[in-house]
Order: C-alpha cells, then structure tokens, then sequence
C-alpha cells in the first residue's frame, strides 16, 4: 500500500484553520468582509469572554437560501469567484471560499439566513467533525452567524490565546479598520453586554475617527485628496502635535480593504520628516482606490498583505501630496500651559483681598522661582519657565532620600560649573580633569530615582484640577487601561471611566509632571499594549521612564551658574549619576593628563 493519502475533509479544514483562524479577532475579520460582501449597511458583533465562550455576527444582508446555506460549508466554496480570470480582478473582500468550514472544524457554528421575505428562513449548525444539521426557521432578511467554543477540540491552541481584554482589544481593531474602510456601513461592537464601538454609517470617514479616537484627535486631523491615471488618494491625517508611540495607528485602505504596508507607511512617515519628534508617529487613514489588475490580493492568508504593481509610484505620489498638504498648515500648537497654571495662581489671589496690591499678588509665583539664587536681585527673562523652583523642591527630596537610602554622596567628584555649550552639555572643572554632562540626561536621572521613589509611597499629596481632564481612548485602549487602572490609583492618579471609552483625571500627585498628562498616559498605554502582561514593579519602572523624560529640561535650555551647581548637587543624591534612565551616559570625563598631551605639554 503506497504512503501518500488524501486527507479527509475535516483535517484538510483544520489545517487552513491555522493559517485563517488564528485567534477570536480572525472569526469576526471574515464574518464581517462575508457580511460586506452580501452588501449589509449595518453589521452587530457580540462577544462574551473575549469571543471565546460566543462569538454572533448580524448583518442586514442578502442572505442566503437554504441550498447555498449547506454549501457554504463546502471547502473552497464561494459566490465571488467563477474562473480563472476573476482572480486578476478581485473586489470583493473574500473569494477563497475557507473561512466558514476552517471556522467550523475548531468550534461549534449556527448560521441562520433567510434570503426571499416570503420564504421561510433556515438554520446550518455544525461542531468539528460532527454531522451538519438543517431546520426552518424565521428571521429577517440577513444572516446570523454564531460561533461558540473556539478550538474546543484543538486545546493546545486554546491554551496560547491571551488574556480576554487582550483578545477583546484585538477585535475592537479588526472592527475599527473595517469601520474606516467602509463608512457607509453601521458598525457595532459589545463584549459581555457593554457597548464598546458604534459607527453612524453616514459614509463620513471622519466621524469614524471620531468613534475610534475622540473629539480632541479628530479635530486635529488634515484632510487631503489627489488623483491620477492610476490612483484616486484621499484621507486624513493628524498635525504633528497629535502622536502616537506607535505606527499601528495610521490605517491604509486600499479599493475596501485594510492591508499592512511597511513602504507606503514609510512614505507617510517621511512626508512628515522633521515634524515629529523621534520616536512619535501620526495617526490617520489614507485611501486608495485604484485597477483591481494593479492589485494581487493572494499572497496572504489572511488577506492583510497585498502586492502592487506600481508601488513605488504610489509611494511617492502619497509623499509629495502629504507634503504639499503640510506646507500649506501652519503647526503652531495652542499653548495649553495656562489651564494647569490657573488652579495655582487663583487661590492666591482669592486668598488676599488688597485691592491696591492685586498687581504685586499676580507677580508673586515669579519671585518664587528665584528665592534659591540670593545673588539675583530679579528675574531673569528666559524664553521657558525657570528650573529653579523644581530643582529646590528636588533638593529637599534628595535629602528625604539620602536619610532612608544612605546612599553615599560622594562617588562624584567635586565639580564647579564653569560653562555650557550649544545650551545642552554643560561643561564642569573638576582636581583630575573637567567633565561634560548632558543636563537633560542628569536631569532625566534626577526625576527618575524620584518617581520611583514616589510610587512606592502610600500618602500622596494630590493637586486638584479645577476642571477633570477628558482622555478619549480606543476600545483598545480603554480596554488596556481598565486593566491597571488600579495601579494608577495607587500613585495617586485619581482616573475613572466616564463611559463608553472616556476616562476622566479629577487630580494627579505633586510630584505628577504637569507638562502633558494626557500624552503621557496615552504612552503608558501604548507601552503596556506591546508588553501585553507585566507585573506592577515594571509598570512602575517604565511610567518613571517616561515620567521624568517629560519632566526634565530639554536640551537647547540656557542654565545660569547656580542652576547648574543645583543640578550638579542632586547628581550627588543619586543611587546613579552616571546614566540617564534609558542607559546613555551623562558624564564624559576629560582627564589632566589627556588635555596636556593634545597641547604637547606631555610628551
């Protein structure tokens, strides 16, 4: 008897399971491009625990009867291909015929649909291997798709999902890019009985972004549009005060369908060049509608890669009209300093009731900065705030530290500030030498041991905000901020859920950087998301990373002398004051004897 065999139908099913089904996010991707083939306008998607336990998709659609209903279980059975040629000219979304028999080999599956209102509707329900079963039933036009315990018969994949607010966050992205690619449609997410993402479908694509990011996102978006012989280009993309620390927010649709595209993102990124800061990304949608015969959209299995005949072309054609669209903006963002100022200059004022002297009493926050530096008879006009006032809070600090830590204080040696170059290195003379120093890198350190230091604490000092802080997230990112929300209570953040995906900051701890809180949870969030799940000491660990670099000066800031020896002073209150939280040094050290050999002193 010969070794080769044909494989039956259902391990043949289950072996395209694993390239299609991956996890619950693959199951709905295909349920809903079925339900967009069947030209639905309003699409539902329930799921409990995470689409696990149950996953039902309902659409408005054309529906079925009952003999295409059992074939569709069928391998490579579909509606949208004939011939050979069709495959040249896809345009519809699905055309392998695999997703409904791959999802019916690793789970449990209902489909009832009903086609014709004057017929009655049926109902296909199969369970891995087991016997298909038919019966009538009743329904409005459209079909329902129900899928419940996904790989009960495959444990081994069972076992490697992840957590269920991660698999719930990945259907919540499936379900956005779909959104965006097809306004015009309704969309809507619930997990558990929670509501999680509701598009209006009024074919708008901004009201979309709307839905996935807030109004504080979408009211920052650029709107551009170009066509040619080969491409129509269209979408909206954020100013660069509006980032992310990731490039998983900028969608490309191209003729309906979300695909991943690593050289049309860099063409985006690089339309942007020098606008955003190094390690930020934008966030957006660009479409593109273009020949299906310039488009081979077989080359994936599940659909998300796609080669392009022209892709060079489109590349830079998206680069150039991005940046004719940026050169026609002006990027001046509004100065939102002044709201986290009010609530600290309004009780100072409410608190003294001398007309005549309500100028003096405006004034007063300004002296302040300076009441460290004796020798200065008055402020010195700097184009940014003063360092001043947090490097004397800092000194106190160290010293609450240096009496619970011990550390010692003397593994630097004496330094006297003498100069600073390009208002970024500051140059310090010391018995063996002189040394450089990166005064953001020390001043990152310093922050750094503070925050963490903080965080362990139990009692913090809260500053109220007169008006609570709105952060508008994704179902993605609510979700992730659900999960640690507590962790964040516990440094003193006082954050709760405002419904839906908002959440509201009623006060954050003194010692918060006030510089940009909502940026800086939208990072935490952003990291703990490429993390998945971390315990709470390395959460501390990153949010102190990211905290202080917030915090610290910038480089191109000025420092007067006694600025400098302040800086130089808490150096010597740090566990370590020779790198910056991220591992870069601060400290070059130029020694005595290497100064007088490059003069030829020494021979």
């Amino acid at each position: 008897m010969g070794k080769i065999q044909v494989l039956s139908d259902h391990l043949a099913n289950q072996i395209a399971a694993g390239e299609v089904v991956e996890r619950p996010a693959s199951i709905v991707k295909e349920l809903m491009e079925n339900a967009i083939d069947a030209d639905a306008d309003r699409i539902q998607i329930y799921l409990e625990e995470g689409g696990i336990s149950l996953i039902r998709v309902i659409d408005n659609g054309l529906g079925m009867d009952q003999e295409d209903a059992k074939l569709a279980f069928g391998r490579h059975a579909t509606s949208k291909i004939k011939h050979e040629r069709d495959l040249s000219t896809i345009r519809t979304l699905g055309f392998r015929g695999e997703a409904l028999p791959s999802i019916a080999s690793v789970s449990k599956v209902r489909l009832t649909t009903a086609s014709d209102p004057e017929q009655a509707a049926c109902t296909v329900s199969i369970a891995g291997a087991g016997a298909m079963k038919t019966e009538l039933t009743s329904r409005p036009l459209g079909t329902e798709v129900e899928v419940k315990d996904l790989f009960f018969n495959t444990p081994a994949r069972l076992k490697y999902l992840k957590t269920i607010n991660t698999e719930v966050g990945h259907v919540a992205d499936v379900v956005g890019r779909l959104a965006l690619a097809h306004p015009k449609i309704s969309f809507s997410l619930s997990h558990n009985g929670k509501e999680l993402f509701r598009s209006a479908g009024d074919g708008k694509s901004l009201h979309v972004l709307h839905a996935l990011y807030g109004k504080q996102v979408t009211r920052h978006m650029v709107d551009f549009a170009d066509e040619d012989l080969d491409f129509k280009i269209w979408g909206y993309m954020s100013k660069p005060e509006v980032t992310r620390a990731s490039r998983n927010y900028i969608s490309l649709i191209v003729n309906g369908r979300y695909v991943r595209s690593i050289p049309i993102t860099q063409a985006i990124l690089r339309a942007y060049a020098t606008l955003l800061p190094v390690g930020r990304f934008p966030l957006g949608v660009v479409y593109v509608n273009m020949d299906a015969k310039l488009l081979d959209v077989n080359v994936h299995p599940a659909k998300l890669e796609v080669r392009l005949s022209k892709e060079k072309e489109l590349c830079l054609q998206i680069e150039k009209l991005l940046k004719a669209t940026f050169s026609k903006q002006t990027f001046i963002p509004k100065l939102q300093l002044e709201k986290k100022e009010r609530p600290e200059i309004k009780p100072v004022q409410s608190s003294f009731d001398w007309n005549k002297e309500r100028e003096q009493v405006r004034e007063r926050p300004r002296p302040v900065y300076q009441s460290s530096f004796t020798q200065l008879s008055k402020p010195v006009a700097e184009p940014m705030p003063p360092i001043s006032e947090e490097i004397k809070e800092e000194k106190l600090e160290m010293g609450e530290m240096e009496e619970e830590s011990k550390s010692p204080v003397n593994r630097l040696p004496q330094l006297l500030p003498i100069g600073q170059i390009h208002g970024t290195y500051v140059v310090a003379q010391a018995e063996d030498g002189f040394y450089l120093f990166d005064q953001h890198a020390a001043h990152e350190r310093i922050y750094y041991e503070k925050f963490v230091r903080k965080m362990k604490e139990k009692n913090h000092g809260q500053q109220a905000l007169l008006v609570p802080l709105t952060v508008e997230c994704t179902a993605t990112e609510a979700l992730c901020l659900q999960t640690y929300v507590t962790d964040l209570q516990e440094w003193g953040l006082d954050i709760e859920p405002f419904g839906g995906t908002t959440f509201l900051i009623r006060s954050y701890p003194n010692w918060f950087p006030e510089q940009d809180v909502e940026g800086l949870i939208f990072e935490i969030v952003t990291w703990l998301q490429k993390q998945g799940k971390i315990d709470t000491a390395l959460l501390r660990d990153e949010s102190a990373k990211m905290m202080s670099c917030k915090a610290a000066i910038k480089a191109n800031r000025h420092l007067r002398k006694d600025e400098m020896e302040k800086l130089i002073e808490q150096l010597h209150h740090c566990e370590n004051p020779f790198t910056c939280p991220h591992g870069r040094p601060i400290f070059i050290h130029f020694s005595t004897y290497e100064l007088e050999k490059m003069f030829k002193r020494v021979m």
